[in-house]
């Protein structure tokens, strides 16, 4: 799967990234319902709207299997990350077959899904929503940082 970053389109800030302890899973506030398609990392679903554009995060992303490290985000400039494949609207598409490793740093209140050390092009298309993407337009990483983190 491919993705395109746009550094000069704008960014969702007035979304809220909210974490919920009690369910294990993610949600973004305010939340739109009618998307395209779903793209799915691990259980975390990343919902896309007009021209594959990704607007919203949801699903369940239970932070028991969460490791802590120190890992931060690359610096990152913020845009649009968007779908470059034509897939049909109403599906889920996981991006890799296995789940991806997950990592927090609980001082920073970061959480990395995927590789943390790979670099690429770093996008935040949500507020603190960053994904990073390589050379080849596939998907490195995706680093959320919640309104609060759940005690670990």
């Amino acid at each position: 799967m491919k993705f395109i970053i746009d550094h000069k389109d704008f960014i969702e800030k007035s979304k809220r990234l909210n974490y919920d302890a009690e369910e294990f899973s993610f949600d973004t506030e305010p939340s739109i319902k009618e998307i395209n398609f779903d793209i799915v990392i691990n259980k975390l679903n990343l919902s896309t709207a007009d021209d594959n554009k990704i607007v919203q995060i949801w699903g369940f992303c239970g932070y028991k299997e969460w490791q802590k490290f120190n890992y931060e985000p690359p610096k990152y400039k913020t845009g649009t990350l968007k779908v470059e494949d034509k897939l049909k609207e109403g599906f889920s598409y996981r991006i890799t077959p296995d789940n991806l490793p997950m990592f927090v740093n609980v001082q920073s209140g970061w959480l990395c899904i995927g590789n943390p050390e790979k670099k690429g092009n770093a996008v935040e298309f949500i507020n603190n929503c960053v994904a990073i993407i390589d050379g080849n337009k596939e998907f490195v990483s995706l680093w959320l940082k919640p309104e609060r983190l759940p005690k670990i």
